[in-house]
C-alpha cells in the first residue's frame, strides 16, 4: 500500500507546499483526522501498482503538455 493524496504532489497545493493532512473513512489512515473544507490535503491508501502507475501518468502529461514550474493547469474528474 502507498499514501496517495489530492491535489497531486507535484502541484503547489500538494503537501510538499505545506497543509494539513485529512482522510476519510476506509482510507487507513487512522493517524489522520477527517474534515472538509477549503484547505488542506485528502490522502487515502491505494495500492503501490495504482499510485505508481498514476505518478507515471502524470509525468507524462507534464513533460507532453509542457507544463513547467508555476504553470496553472486544472484537473478534472470524469
Amino acid at each position: 500500500m502507498s499514501c496517495d493524496e489530492y491535489p497531486i504532489a507535484r502541484s503547489r497545493e500538494g503537501l510538499s507546499s505545506g497543509g494539513t493532512r485529512r482522510a476519510f473513512d476506509g482510507c487507513q489512515m487512522s493517524q489522520v483526522s477527517s474534515g472538509t473544507g477549503p484547505t488542506g490535503v485528502s490522502v487515502c491508501m491505494i495500492t503501490a501498482a495504482e499510485n505508481g502507475a498514476q505518478g507515471g501518468l502524470n509525468t507524462q502529461f507534464f513533460r507532453a503538455e509542457r507544463v513547467l514550474d508555476g504553470d496553472p493547469f486544472r484537473v478534472t474528474v470524469s
